[in-house]
């Protein structure tokens, strides 16, 4: 793995002035109290401060040997108690070590993760834990620049340089499709998150179209929904199919949250789940086991996710060489919400 660097770009508030073409007090105004800055002044300090990834030392100029003791964590959404589970674990490393754990959450928006994971570098956190794969080039920037290591989870890095520890969202996918298409189902609706901020929902999709098309199955646009991850969401996406005219027989629903919503709707109209339709989940969160019918789904190791994921970034903090990848296995866990296709089953009495 290739090591961390630090690139010289503007590192003071005199470097930056000279370069803007103003007063040291007018960046300092701009960094601390940017509306007493006539616009024109104030865009050409943030436009050098940009470029440069330059980040104000604050207190961190202040602490012995230049360790802060505290590591940043970046999640999409803490409405998803999946994330419970790993920021936990988490925690728990850091603590043995005798860091703290600065928790910010992106809502699946990539300018605000960027502004957050900014105000991370600027409070001077040792290393950073990203959740997904892509992000934006200016955050890569600064944490290389200001010598910020930092570990991706939940999806494989791909630029060979920074360590990741996740699990594969592709093949976790075709795991709980394949799962279905054994039980007879062919007609298959997707219930997922949005895929144009959400990677590992990408992932996921991904798996849904090309398990059909291994099956010979038609893709129809007609029985996949994005959606954020919640009740509701699951809920009106299933009622939506129900109400096709070639409703499905089973649901991959993406993420549980969105499979309970979808048992829910069957509930509401009258179906019942896994004889009328079968619906399987993705994540195995602790709610799966007790609602009704409890969920089949796929269980996602969260905690041992972020478990190895903190340590990673503590072999990282300390200098130590990591190799570059850690996938950990997902299993299906089969429990009440799917069954055969009823004219299936019907054939075989």
């Amino acid at each position: 793995m290739k090591a961390f660097t630090k690139k010289q770009g503007l590192r003071t508030i005199e470097q930056i002035a000279k370069a803007a073409g103003v007063s040291t007090a007018t960046v300092s105004r701009v960094i601390n109290n940017p509306e007493t800055v006539k616009a024109a002044k104030r865009e050409a300090v943030l436009k050098v401060i940009e470029q440069n990834d330059y980040i104000h030392d604050g207190m961190a100029k202040s602490l012995a040997g230049g360790k802060t003791r505290t590591i940043g964590l970046v999640i999409p959404t803490i409405t998803n108690s999946i994330y419970a589970a790993f920021t936990h674990s988490i925690q728990r490393i850091a603590q043995k070590s005798g860091y703290s754990v600065i928790l910010v959450v992106s809502d699946f928006d990539e300018d605000k993760e960027k502004q957050l994971i900014r105000r991370l570098v600027e409070r001077r956190v040792d290393g950073i834990i990203l959740t997904g794969g892509e992000h934006d080039p200016a955050v890569f920037r600064a944490l290389e620049r200001h010598s910020i290591p930092c570990v991706f989870t939940w999806r494989s890095s791909e630029d060979n340089i920074h360590p990741s520890v996740s699990f594969d969202n592709y093949e976790a996918g075709l795991l709980a499709m394949e799962k279905l298409f054994s039980l007879g189902h062919r007609r298959i609706g997707l219930i997922c998150g949005r895929t144009d901020v959400n990677d590992r929902a990408e992932k996921r999709w991904r798996s849904y179209v090309d398990a059909l098309a291994k099956h010979d199955v038609e893709f129809d646009p007609e029985l996949v929904f994005e959606r954020d991850f919640e009740f509701i969401e699951g809920h009106t996406a299933m009622v939506r199919m129900i109400d096709n005219p070639e409703p499905p027989t089973a649901i991959f629903a993406a993420n549980d949250i969105q499979a309970i919503g979808a048992i829910s709707a069957c509930r509401d109209k009258g179906l019942t789940v896994p004889q009328d339709i079968s619906i399987i989940g993705f994540d195995d969160l602790p709610i799966a086991q007790f609602c009704h019918p409890k969920l089949t789904t796929i269980h996602v190791p969260a905690s041992d996710m972020g478990h190895l994921a903190a340590t990673r970034l503590f072999q990282l903090i300390n200098g130590e060489t990591l190799s570059d990848t850690d996938i950990l296995p997902v299993k299906l866990v089969e429990r009440e919400s799917t069954a055969p296709v009823r004219a299936l089953s019907e054939e075989t009495r």
